[in-house]
């Protein structure tokens, strides 16, 4: 990166680590929900989802709420991602190499 300071070399790798970080937690829920519902079976697995969708599709909740959730998991997704980023970056050392 070619004219940036230190510190934004650090922020912005920073930020590139939590994404990736976070992405790599996202990938081991996903892969352990699917190992725990291979576990149960086929039919296990059949009668949760019917269960949700009688639950979710079928009595939606009212719209407030659930625009009011999405607000509030959306700030808590960013807040985190913003600390794990802000705690990568205080972790790096400072860049040795040479500006060009």
């Amino acid at each position: 990166m070619i004219g940036l300071g230190d510190s934004m070399k650090r922020y912005v790798a920073g930020r590139i680590l939590a994404a990736g970080f976070i992405g790599i937690l996202l990938g081991l829920y996903v892969h352990f929900d699917q190992m725990r519902w291979s576990q149960r079976g086929r039919d296990a697995f059949l009668t949760y989802q019917d269960h949700r969708f009688d639950k979710t599709i079928m009595h939606p909740p009212a719209q407030f709420f659930a625009i009011g959730a999405s607000v509030v998991l959306a700030g808590i997704a960013i807040g985190l991602y913003e600390l794990i980023a802000a705690g990568i970056t205080h972790i790096l050392p400072p860049s040795t190499a040479e500006e060009l």
